[in-house]
Formats: C-alpha cells, sequence, structure tokens
C-alpha cells in the first residue's frame, strides 16, 4: 500500500481553506529547498545559470515565505 503524507490529504480537496493552507505550506516548503540548492552552487555554477553571485546571495537570504 503506498503512504499518504499528511499534505497529500489536505490538497485533495480543492478549493478549501485546507487545502489552499496545504498548498501555500507546500510552496514555502518547495522556496526553502531550492533557495537550500542554490546556496551550494559555486561561482561556475551560478554562470551557468545566469546568476551573479550577489543575485543568488539576496535570493538565499529572502524568508520563505517571499517569492
Amino acid at each position: 500500500m503506498a503512504e499518504t503524507t499528511c499534505e497529500q490529504l489536505i490538497i485533495s480537496q480543492p478549493g478549501s481553506r485546507w487545502a489552499r493552507l496545504g498548498e501555500t505550506l507546500a510552496q514555502w516548503r518547495r522556496r526553502s529547498r531550492e533557495r537550500a540548492a542554490l546556496a551550494r552552487f559555486d561561482a561556475r555554477g551560478l554562470r551557468d545559470i545566469g546568476l551573479t553571485p550577489a543575485e543568488a546571495a539576496h535570493e538565499i537570504n529572502k524568508p520563505f515565505w517571499r517569492a
């Protein structure tokens, strides 16, 4: 049997207040993971994706709730 996460259960009822909350929490978690991954890039990797170290630092230092 596949394991169902709490996040999947909340999002499974679209339009509900709980679904919106679940989507927001999932987005915050995604941003946090993506910024952590960006922090591991070296200067060459940043150049490859078209970012300067200053731009990367600006994005990395944003709080997870800010887009």
